[in-house]
């Protein structure tokens, strides 16, 4: 049995890397500990005391994926080496020094072909050059450039050897090798290259000792669209980018601090050869939390029920047709996206390039698709989305040419549908498809890509294209000739009284709403902002550069209601950010408040948080005598205390009340914490 490091509850503002660990491919004997290099992330296995423990941006690592590691028994540290030219040095303390100088480095040519360490200096073989490495003291000594890739290195008495495809060539290190000239050719005899007979024993065994020991982790680092069903995560790990890129079909679920994944070969030995690729998108029944929906950029529809196959959706069985219905392969066509159900249950769907693009598969297991002439053959969409009024927005993602197979050219804008509880009846339907956004202020944009459209506490529908972020507070309105989007302007307040269009210019990928009605906004290179309730003010910017977030290019994002923690699929893979906002609670008394930690200890220097409020809650902390110590509003359900007095001091020991009432002052709830200092 073995454990996994670092599994207590997150505090706020704490982040995770969730990293895979499967499909190890190298493995370094350290002390008494294993690295294990697995799917470009790291972890170690104590063989002594059996624990595991993972590194990443939000512990020890600086950077995202690692392309080799290697051990220095001489400056007892690990070498990482990141597929950007990136170094971390890794202590046995678990200690680590950042080298970003290869990766900053001007080169005309970036790719990495080996890592080797000799004694207490690496050498990184580079399609540029030779990057030497001193490891004991944590330099860069020297870069040297030749006019051929360098495809391995090594040092054998003082000499420096590199292997070119002209041949084998050896650097007197007392010389100048700055010079090339100082490099001579020598027979390929003379050295070997790559790792010694021994240290590929080792490796091989190392390799062998942990193959079956995986840290509970996703099963890929693919993360594109995230679903949240109560505190179960559901991730898609496709892609719909273009170019294509072709993921093997993979679901993953995180649940109750665990990882699993659906069945991947029932569909894929079951189905047509090679459709079970690029899962896009995966919805929970809303009647059955084991019964489950997967859409693919490939094959059509797969339904799953237990994380079992159950069943495959496609243009022979179903009314969701091929993109090239005439091609022998026809069946890898059926590109099925925007999963999404009604608030009667009924599951739709979007069918890209086809003339009818939305398709229904009702409760009762019949099918009704609508045809909308203005999406009709349109070639990329991400969204269904439903409002409180139940009508439907559906995102088309790309402004596109000419299509030869369809025939039709596309608009990126946003598709909304009002059926009038009518599946059946499409001729009651209101629809309107906007591609051109005109701002309170007669602006008027054509976007060329729109991603998302969300609805947040209030029932206002906020937008991102690459233009920034439009909102509506009338969408009741929306099918108004008149009707007019909003473009928030945020105040520069430096007594000009002028402002800036919200996030001007930065395409918005994904807006998620969190209990406290803020807006989590992903972006396409910007990495994540979180803005107030109203836009107008920007809370937190978080890049890679600043932050452990693993990669500015964000794919989706999604908040567990139950304990805030905010789930972030990047282009990388998947993250968190412990937040500080959940769901707000319906009702409120004294026995469902939670408080956490309680009590607080004395080397506890976070927050204290108290869940279980309703929105907008007034929360008063007074001593035991009834003296008033701090107040403020709740962010959703939840309210957060620094355990510090209103001047900053922090409390003395004792018993301390958290007084709460509802927004409007008519219900009430007390809990208890106690602090010790």
């Amino acid at each position: 049995m073995w454990l996994m490091m670092g599994m207590s509850k997150a505090q706020v503002g704490n982040w995770k890397v969730y990293a895979s660990y499967h499909n190890a491919t190298k493995a370094v004997k350290t002390d008494a500990r294993i690295f294990v290099l697995a799917k470009g992330n790291l972890y170690s296995y104590d063989t002594e005391d059996k624990t595991l423990e993972g590194y990443d941006k939000s512990n020890t690592l600086s950077d995202f994926g690692i392309k080799d590691i290697a051990y220095s028994t001489t400056a007892k540290c690990l070498v990482a080496l990141y597929e950007n030219g990136n170094i971390d040095l890794i202590g046995l303390n678990n200690s680590s020094w950042n080298m970003p100088d290869l990766k900053n480095k001007t080169l005309s040519d970036r790719t990495l072909n080996e890592l080797k360490v000799v004694g207490d200096e690496a050498l990184i073989s580079t399609n540029a050059g030779l990057a030497l490495v001193n490891l004991q003291k944590g330099y860069f000594v020297n870069f040297f450039t030749f006019n051929e890739p360098v495809k391995q290195a090594t040092i054998v008495d003082g000499n420096i050897y590199v292997k070119l495809a002209s041949g084998v060539k050896q650097g007197d290190r007392k010389s100048n090798l700055q010079d090339q000239n100082n490099w001579v050719s020598v027979s390929s005899q003379k050295v070997s290259f790559g790792p010694t007979e021994e240290e590929q024993t080792a490796a091989t065994k190392a390799l062998e000792q942990v193959k079956d020991i995986v840290p509970d982790s996703p099963k890929e680092n693919w993360a594109y669209q995230l679903h949240m069903a109560g505190n179960r995560l559901l991730v898609a790990g496709g892609n719909f980018y273009y170019p294509n890129k072709n993921h093997t079909g993979c679901v993953m679920c995180y649940e109750n601090g665990r990882w699993s994944a659906f069945d991947e070969e029932g569909p894929v030995e079951a189905e047509k050869p090679r459709t079970y690729l690029n899962v896009t998108d995966v919805v929970q029944d809303p009647a059955d939390e084991q019964h489950h929906w997967v859409g693919t950029v490939r094959g059509g529809l797969y339904e799953f029920r237990n994380k079992k196959f159950v069943k495959h959706y496609d243009s022979d069985n179903s009314p969701l047709k091929s993109i090239i219905p005439s091609a022998s392969d026809y069946y890898h066509y059926i590109w099925t996206t925007g999963l999404s159900f009604d608030p009667q249950g009924n599951l739709w769907m979007l069918c890209n390039q086809t003339d009818t693009v939305v398709r229904i598969l009702k409760k009762d297991g019949k099918w009704v698709s609508h045809y909308y002439k203005d999406i009709a053959a349109y070639e990329t969409f991400d969204h269904t989305v439903f409002d409180k009024r139940g009508w439907a927005w559906i995102t088309s993602r790309r402004m596109a040419n000419y299509n030869a197979v369809t025939g039709t050219s596309s608009l990126a804008g946003v598709l909304v549908v009002n059926t009038n509880g009518t599946l059946e009846n499409q001729k009651d339907d209101q629809s309107k498809f906007f591609y051109q956004f005109k701002n309170q202020n007669g602006d008027t944009y054509t976007p060329e890509t729109f991603f998302c459209v969300t609805e947040d506490l209030n029932g206002a529908m906020w937008m991102g294209n690459n233009y920034g972020i439009f909102m509506t507070d009338t969408p009741e309105e929306v099918f108004n000739s008149n009707f007019t989007f909003t473009q928030p302007i945020v105040p520069r307040n430096d007594g000009s009284g002028l402002g800036d269009y919200l996030l001007s210019g930065v395409p918005i990928k994904c807006i998620t709403i969190d209990g406290g009605n803020r807006k989590w906004v992903g972006t396409r290179e910007s990495g994540v902002y979180l803005l107030s309730a109203d836009g107008m003010e920007t809370l937190e910017h978080f890049t890679k550069e600043n932050s452990p977030l693993i990669s500015n290019e964000i794919n989706d994002i999604a908040i567990n209601g139950e304990t805030g923690e905010v789930f972030i699929a990047t282009y990388a893979g998947l993250c968190s950010y412990q937040g500080d906002a959940t769901d707000p609670a319906t009702s409120m008394s004294s026995s469902n408040l939670k408080v956490f930690p309680n009590p607080v200890r004395p080397e506890y220097e976070g927050s204290v948080h108290i869940t279980g409020l309703m929105y907008n809650s007034n929360v008063k902390i007074v001593s035991a005598a009834g003296k008033l110590v701090a107040e403020g509003t709740s962010v959703g359900g939840e309210f957060s205390w620094n355990c510090c007095h209103q001047n900053g001091r922090r409390v003395s020991s004792g018993i301390y009340y958290a007084l709460c009432t509802d927004e409007a002052g008519k219900k009430g709830a007390v809990a208890k914490i106690l602090v010790i200092k």
